[in-house]
């Protein structure tokens, strides 16, 4: 099994300082993933833009053959969904270094995943999310422009599948191309409604794994769990969306869940398990990530 880390991507690792224990740290992270063989690893922070770890990795070890990238999360810590925020990202590291490859919207920090934590009411009221019938709010369809110019990844977030659905209406109007949608935590109508779009869905070990009936810290102090995705069902929606559509992922660097290579390792053992075929996982951890990510 150890074979299918050659040449993978997991774009999806928490190995970035936290407020709470990680299970390693960024360059236990890189030498892993240099020594499994694979072709890249993309980091996310809850709290900076990650795109300066990367461009440090880089500058610093310039012989690496792993590619290493980062990019930017939009949660408050992180200076929230704001427009000269994501200038920034999009700049942000060494002279001759490339910023941040991916903008991502909240991903604890939406009503959908506040409602599931059950949070207060004040709380959820200051959250993000997308509008069914109102025009989005110009800082948001501002930083949409400002990705389709880059023409770099828009991750949608960990928002509903109505709200996937308004917020992908607007990115392909804003002319962006590139769109990774978190599909962990959607459930079947939602999978059947949205598998027709030009997106790329993404499932993630974490969503299967002890980790979200664990509480946990992700955005500020309060510990909480996650909605799981049954293994049954995750067969079941890569099947609905097609393996051409679907990239693989970790989300491992909490503590409670092995470091980052060996969960990305589990998770195509698991998935391998459930009947795919080499060839689909190769896309699902591999190909899929290189074509959306152009690296």
């Amino acid at each position: 099994m150890e074979d299918f880390l050659k040449g993978s991507v997991d774009n999806h690792i928490h190995c970035c300082p936290h407020i709470n224990k990680r299970s390693t740290n960024l360059f236990d992270v890189v030498d892993q993933a240099e020594k499994s063989g694979m072709y890249a690893i993309g980091l996310m922070d809850n709290f900076s833009n990650s795109s300066g770890y990367a461009s440090l990795i880089k500058k610093y070890q310039p012989n690496l053959k792993l590619k290493v990238f980062g990019g930017l999360i939009m949660e408050p810590p992180a200076g929230g969904v704001n427009f000269e925020n994501v200038k920034i990202a999009l700049n942000y590291g060494y002279e001759n270094d490339e910023g941040a490859l991916f903008i991502s919207f909240p991903t604890h920090h939406t009503k959908f995943v506040a409602k599931q934590e059950n949070r207060s009411k004040s709380y959820i009221d200051n959250c993000f999310y997308v509008a069914e019938n109102k025009i989005q709010d110009d800082e948001t369809l501002k930083i949409l422009d400002l990705i389709a110019e880059k023409n770099i990844v828009l991750n949608t977030g960990h928002i509903s599948g109505l709200e996937n659905y308004n917020l992908i209406n607007y990115a392909k109007k804003a002319g962006i191309k590139k769109i990774l949608m978190p599909a962990n935590n959607l459930n079947d109508d939602e999978i059947i409604n949205l598998k027709n779009l030009d997106v790329m869905f993404e499932f993630s070990y974490f969503f299967i794994s002890k980790a979200t009936q664990i509480p946990l810290t992700h955005v500020d102090g309060e510990k909480h769990t996650i909605n799981k995705l049954e293994i049954n069902k995750l067969k079941e929606f890569i099947k609905i969306v097609s393996c051409e559509k679907v990239i693989l992922s970790s989300d491992c660097g909490v503590s409670v869940l092995p470091k980052p290579h060996f969960g990305f390792l589990n998770f195509i053992s698991l998935v391998k398990d459930l009947g795919f075929s080499t060839n689909d996982i190769k896309k699902m951890i591999s190909t899929n990530s290189k074509t959306l990510f152009n690296i």
